[in-house]
């Protein structure tokens, strides 16, 4: 029994440093999600897409501004003509290879001025256009931020279970080499060691695979950061879960800042002038056109050797639709409906928002719950683990009581950690659903 106290010494120190392990330098959920608002490339495209409807919104696109068109031609032609005039029958003119060159050019205006306040409608919809790209962007940037804290969390869940694994298979190597030492001594049968070293190799197994689904979460992280995939990002130590989420106060900020209600009133706004355009046309459409054109031609075989024009034109057009076929009525009844469509879409999704809200809510609940209660379970199967070690030491303990009790204690730690996990990612979706999620910026 001489290396038997060095044995059980090893056993306390493990105990004791479970909790101690650190990391070297980390990074904060706050620093993930800045890495993938800036790297990620689903949102650069979203934010591309942004770009082009802002660009869209010009007075030009809307109609506002003229249009104006340049031209120009140049032509020449070498022929063989012979010309007799009644003047002089017996006289012809003859040209062999007379050249003709012929040029013209042209600068022509064309510049709507009324047309039903139709323009101004269009430029209305290229702005909420606009405002629908910021709101797609920021509920791609809610999402991805959601997405990170998911992935994030989970990362930490996994580390914190690989300590408890690697924990859990270094105590059963303890055990199982007190096993053998026992036995060998004959304190011990050989179906405790047997089961000892059993433990040992399944504990190994679970430790392996553990290692396993940290690789994968961590690649999983990268992914979602737009960084590399075998970079090693280390996060912070443990789960911080906000206890203090007030359900009235995210009901009024769901109401009032939810990007789906915002997309859904956006749409709305976009039917409307839709409909503004249509009316547009009962209204006459005045026009105006203006020009400048010079014309150069010059010829050696006929009446004239040369000749140039060139001047300016100008008109005003007004044009009225008395009958298309009643297209006008049809597609103003259309708009009609479409205006209610948006209405009904927005209470329909204003409802689903809401009783995510409640459903949410009642998980982010039911997990504080969890935390506290699992605390208190994991304060009193710890105070039992340390006596059981006291009680294995001498030897007052079975192996497999010691295990039995090993296990309520990891259980209890994986359980916490599960509930902690749990109510993180409520928070996170009750910040989204209620427009909050800004805050963890």
């Amino acid at each position: 029994m001489k290396h038997t106290p060095g044995i059980f010494n090893s056993v306390f120190f493990l105990f004791f440093s479970f909790t101690g392990i650190h990391a070297q330098d980390t990074i904060s959920f706050k620093e993930c999600i800045h890495t993938g608002i800036d790297r990620n490339y689903e949102l650069r495209i979203v934010r591309n897409n942004e770009a082009i409807t802002e660009n869209n919104l010009t007075p030009g696109n809307a109609g506002f501004l003229p249009t104006v068109d340049a031209g120009g031609r140049i032509s020449q032609s070498i022929v063989n003509s012979e010309q007799i005039f009644f003047s002089r029958p017996d006289e012809p003119q003859i040209r062999d290879n007379a050249k003709s060159t012929s040029t013209s050019g042209n600068v022509t205006l064309n510049w709507t001025v009324f047309d039903g306040f139709g323009m101004f409608a269009r430029y209305g919809r290229l702005k909420d256009l606009l405002d629908e790209g910021r709101l797609n962007t920021r509920m791609n940037i809610e999402n991805l931020i959601a997405l990170i804290g998911d992935r994030y969390f989970n990362l930490i869940q996994q580390e914190k279970r690989l300590e408890t694994f690697r924990y859990v298979m270094n105590l059963s190597r303890t055990r199982m080499k007190v096993a053998e030492e026992r036995y060998r001594i004959g304190k011990e049968s050989k179906l405790e060691f047997q089961q000892a070293k059993v433990d040992y190799n399944s504990d190994s197994s679970q430790y392996l695979k553990q290692q396993e689904n940290l690789l994968s979460s961590r690649i999983m992280l990268n992914e979602t950061m737009g960084t590399d995939m075998d970079s090693h990002i280390q996060p912070q130590e443990k789960i911080i879960v906000d206890f203090y989420l007030d359900y009235t106060q995210l009901h009024e900020q769901t109401i009032q800042n939810n990007t789906g209600l915002l997309i859904a009133l956006n749409t709305q706004e976009v039917t409307e002038k839709d409909l503004k355009s249509i009316n547009s046309r009962l209204y006459p459409v005045l026009s105006l056109t203006a020009g400048y054109n010079y014309n150069r031609s010059e010829s050696q075989a006929g009446f004239q050797l040369s000749r140039k024009e060139h001047g300016y034109n100008y008109a005003a057009v007004l044009s009225y639709n008395l009958f298309n076929g009643f297209e006008n009525s049809r597609q103003r009844q259309n708009a009609i409906i479409s205006i209610k469509n948006s209405e009904l879409q927005y209470e329909n999704i204003k409802r689903q928002v809401l009783a995510e809200l409640a459903i949410i809510y009642n998980i982010y609940q039911n997990s504080l719950k969890l935390i506290a209660l699992e605390e208190s379970n994991l304060q009193t199967a710890r105070d039992n683990f340390e006596i059981a070690i006291e009680k294995f030491r001498l030897g007052t303990l079975s192996g497999l009581e010691m295990r039995d009790i090993q296990r309520v204690y990891l259980d209890a730690e994986d359980r916490l950690l599960s509930a902690q996990y749990q109510a993180k990612l409520a928070e996170i979706s009750l910040k989204q659903i209620s427009g909050r999620i800004s805050e963890y910026l």
